[in-house]
């Protein structure tokens, strides 16, 4: 469901504000410092109840506020507005959906699904496995229910199966959270490697348009264990290395996937420019492939438009969003040819000193 509209009070350097959105391209253009990246923030927290920027809330609280609050109106396809709010106080978080109390946060990314595509994006080739698993994660989050349960009770298990090898139990009290482990870490591969060869698919189609022999990219997934064992026999032949090192080394805990470009590593074979694209080009198939198992469209927030990118590939960029329908909030210094650059400019504003003024 789009934002229709958003009221921000007491969010970090921003103003007290109410803006109206367009459901296609919104355009916020400034200086740096102005207030950009703190709005885009307020639209992320709103759909994953935490920041980009930090690891806790309580800093978004602008200077002398005692709370933040945020309220939206998501426009369902009856054209129905449905009010979603979330605030903060020190410690303390709260968050509604149409009046009531949500039950569990993720409610809130249920809503609309938000791809963040901002300064750390290279951090999906260059940080390690974490970002990349949590990327198959919620793409399967939002197509698979079952996948949820799944993920759920092997974490879980494997919290226990740690607490014992921390505990130094004997082999007989580690190896009894092995059979849920294995019934649940199997489904968890099944479902990632399933799912990452669907969004390879479109990836290859997105990135004929960026670089070239786009055939020649290579997306391979690694599930955490040796390919030529069962995940059981593979718990049971690490159990003494695991008693060892105090953890469960082996299982879809520690999956993974690697790009290749003719044959290199991405960050060997591309530039900083292309590699930006590549993962611009991974959110967009994982949007294109959320829109044609469910047919709900993705929500994108591209912080700093211009960064790396000329005016032709953010053309090409923008003309993918469009064929996705996707609602775009975009921000850089400035638009140079923005009706270009978008191909379908719906809103433009202003931000200065916190203040956001909607230019006509």
């Amino acid at each position: 469901m789009p934002l229709s509209s958003l009221t921000i009070e007491g969010f970090r350097n921003l103003d007290s504000m109410t803006l109206s959105f367009s459901t296609g391209v919104n355009l916020f253009s400034g200086q740096n410092a102005a207030g950009k990246t703190s709005l885009l923030e307020a639209i992320y927290v709103l759909g994953r109840a935490r920041s980009f920027r930090s690891s806790s809330l309580d800093r978004a609280i602008a200077h002398g506020q005692e709370e933040f609050q945020l309220v939206a109106k998501l426009q369902q396809e009856t054209n129905r507005l449905v009010p979603v709010g979330i605030s903060r106080k020190p410690g303390k978080l709260m968050a509604r959906i149409n009046g009531m109390p949500a039950r569990r946060l993720s409610e809130l990314a249920t809503l609309f699904p938000l791809q963040w595509v901002g300064g750390n994006l290279h951090g999906l080739i260059e940080n390690g496995p974490p970002l990349r698993r949590q990327f198959l994660d919620w793409g399967l989050f939002h197509v698979k229910h079952e996948y949820i349960q799944a993920w759920k009770q092997f974490q879980t298990s494997l919290k226990q199966r740690n607490a014992a090898l921390r505990a130094a139990s004997s082999p007989k009290e580690v190896s009894i959270w092995d059979r849920d482990m294995v019934l649940c870490g199997e489904q968890l591969d099944v479902h990632r490697s399933d799912y990452l060869g669907k969004v390879k698919i479109y990836l290859i189609e997105i990135m004929n348009d960026f670089i070239d022999e786009s055939e020649s990219l290579d997306v391979h997934y690694r599930r955490g264990w040796s390919a030529d064992k069962e995940y059981g026999t593979a718990l049971k032949e690490s159990l003494l290395a695991d008693r060892e090192q105090g953890y469960t080394r082996t299982g879809p805990q520690r999956a993974d996937f690697t790009f290749k470009y003719r044959g290199k590593p991405v960050n060997e074979a591309l530039s900083r420019g292309q590699q930006k694209l590549l993962i611009i080009g991974l959110k967009l198939a994982q949007a294109s492939l959320l829109k044609d198992m469910t047919e709900i469209p993705s929500l994108f927030l591209l912080d700093d438009l211009g960064a790396e990118l000329d005016v032709q590939n953010q053309e090409k960029v923008m003309r993918r969003l469009a064929g996705l329908d996707a609602q775009v909030f975009a921000t850089a210094i400035e638009f140079p040819g923005a009706t270009n650059v978008t191909g379908k400019v719906n809103r433009m504003f202003h931000v200065k000193h916190g203040k956001v003024s909607e230019v006509v």
